[in-house]
């Protein structure tokens, strides 16, 4: 299960339960962090916890101190990660930067949160406004994305410029007084093909956090009871006619007639990523085919695919192989090259 949905899930039970949640936000980093903005933990007033705001050093600490430190409302902490004069590491970071946290509880804790769901379970956009100043720190406004107000603490005339920015680039920022952060929906993968081979994808995809779906006309093999952590198991037309311009898509159901078919309907989609198993030329055979009925050249065609897909990572085995396509699709998402982390530029701006 993905970090957020542990969160998510966490809240729930304690909301049945009528037990009092902590919600840990990451809303500013200055120099080097394990995490970035966005990042969440949730404490529940019995004890439990999920998510995470560091490398696993400032859990403990912020287990303890939560709390207290929301008894009078919202709070703003800093850690710091830099070594101090004696030489130690404060937390046991040695990262290099300041972790900017926020606590709160109650009614804002409840609005963050609700936003969170609704953008995983309904895919849904929202943009958080909070404010990160030490003398009214807090989430501010909660605009869904239509920009009509869902939660405000705080008569502001900054915040709802700095929101509809937000929905319209799509994108987060922190001008040094309010972090905006844009709650978008986790990416979609349909995977058609429901094989063996398939399974350890789905498995790879929802522990990022995608929404997975899985498709095959083969009513023997597409069953939720072989995908657990799908959100949908599907036939192949309602995953064909649901395939979004932003959304990913892997064939490999290792049936030509099948993936001649999809792969038409694909390419006349504006999808972000389609991957095709198999040999190139076999894909180039379903591209002929395919090609003078799009009115495209099969140079066309090759140029919309990842094929074959996946990252050359080496191994052969069907975990090894969905690890492979796993990380080529993150690389995707994140709008990244997939390159050594040790050969590249510092991988946070």
């Amino acid at each position: 299960m993905s970090e957020l949905r542990q969160i998510l899930d966490l809240w729930k039970r304690a909301s049945a339960e009528g037990k009092d949640v902590c919600l840990a936000t990451v809303v500013g980093v200055e120099g080097s962090a394990y995490r970035r903005p966005g990042a969440r933990m949730i404490l529940t007033s019995s004890g439990q916890r999920a998510g995470a705001i560091s490398g696993g050093c400032l859990e403990a600490e912020v287990a303890k101190k939560a709390w207290w430190l929301t008894t009078n409302g919202p709070s703003i902490q800093r850690y710091s990660s830099f070594f101090d004069d004696d030489g130690d590491m404060p937390y046991g970071l040695g990262c290099g930067g300041t972790v900017l946290v926020l606590f709160e509880r109650g009614e804002p804790a409840a609005q963050a949160l609700e936003t969170l769901r609704r953008g995983v379970e309904e895919r849904t956009e929202s943009i958080i406004v909070t404010n990160t100043s030490t003398n009214s720190p807090g989430t501010a406004l909660i605009l869904n994305e239509t920009g009509a107000v869902l939660y405000s603490r705080e008569e502001n005339p900054d915040t709802p410029a700095l929101a509809n920015e937000a929905l319209r680039t799509g994108k987060s920022s922190h001008n040094g007084k309010f972090f905006v952060e844009m709650i978008a929906p986790p990416p979609a993968l349909i995977v058609f093909g429901a094989g063996d081979d398939a399974r350890p994808l789905v498995e790879f995809a929802a522990a990022l956090g995608w929404h997975v779906s899985v498709a095959d006309g083969r009513s023997q093999l597409a069953r939720p009871e072989r995908f657990p952590r799908a959100a949908r198991v599907l036939g192949l037309d309602p995953a064909l006619a649901g395939a979004g311009p932003g959304d990913a898509a892997v064939v490999m159901t290792h049936s030509y007639e099948q993936d001649r078919r999809i792969l038409r309907a694909l390419l006349s989609t504006e999808m972000k990523y389609v991957g095709v198993l198999g040999p190139r030329r076999r894909t180039e055979r379903l591209l002929g085919e395919i090609a003078p009925d799009l009115g495209l050249t099969l140079e066309e065609c090759m140029a919309r695919l990842h094929t074959p897909v996946g990252l050359d990572l080496g191994g052969h085995s069907p975990a090894a192989i969905a690890l492979a396509i796993a990380a080529e699709l993150q690389a995707v998402f994140a709008g990244r090259e997939a390159r050594k982390l040790s050969s590249a530029q510092p991988i946070h701006a």
